[in-house]
């Protein structure tokens, strides 16, 4: 491939062997050389003057998916482009640490609330990190009062696929508490909550500097034993 021998020199000259062996450990069953995320992102934007850049890498490790993730960040402008690189790039996507990152990346969504379907879809794949992806990213850019009664119908139904989807969603009604809170108190009183989910959004909730100290003891009351 044509970027292949410049990115590898580029991913090569800057592993961190301990970087390599802790991050390792949190992301089981990856192939990582060890290339911190900044240094990741920095290599993505040296290659964003590449129009061709997505047709001409492999993808077979941690750091080159996660620098093509950064550079569908950096250079996607309009909807019909993201529709066609997600297509592209999220099968690649094996761990949740790629997955969130490339959410964080995404700089469109912050200001295209047109993106909805495009990410909403994204729930009724049979990938688990293209579901993840889905949850993380309407947490981040689309949870509001408007969206957050289909989210949730979306969500309930998506229990138990996975550990890394059961935990993105716990994440995400633990946000919704802060942003939408009755219909996420609503949510963890129906009982449509698995008992992991119910409990690990629980103690999300509770981890959060931005809950009060009165809500926290009211979740805590609805734990299930």
């Amino acid at each position: 491939m044509k970027y292949d021998k410049q990115l590898n020199e580029k991913i090569e000259t800057n592993i961190d062997a301990k970087y390599a062996l802790f991050h390792s450990k949190i992301v089981p069953d990856s192939t990582i050389r060890g290339v911190r995320i900044p240094v990741l992102r920095q290599i993505a934007k040296e290659f964003s003057k590449y129009d061709d850049f997505l047709e001409n890498i492999t993808l077979n490790d941690y750091e080159n998916i996660s620098v093509a993730c950064y550079y569908i960040g950096n250079t996607t402008k309009d909807l019909p482009t993201l529709n066609k690189r997600l297509h592209f790039i999220l099968p690649y996507i094996d761990n949740w640490a790629i997955c969130d990152t490339f959410v964080s990346s995404l700089k469109i969504l912050k200001k295209n609330k047109d993106a909805y379907p495009i990410i909403f879809d994204k729930l009724n794949n049979q990938h688990i990190y293209i579901i993840r992806f889905g949850i993380v990213a309407l947490m981040n850019y689309f949870l509001d009062n408007s969206t957050v009664g289909e989210i949730f119908a979306q969500i309930i139904k998506l229990q138990s696929i996975d550990y890394y989807i059961d935990m993105a969603i716990a994440w995400l009604v633990s946000v919704a508490f802060i942003k939408c809170r009755k219909q996420a108190l609503d949510l963890l009183t129906s009982g449509n909550l698995t008992h992991f989910v119910q409990n690990e959004s629980i103690s999300k909730i509770c981890d959060s500097l931005r809950v009060t100290q009165e809500d926290k003891s009211l979740v805590k009351s609805l734990k299930k034993k």
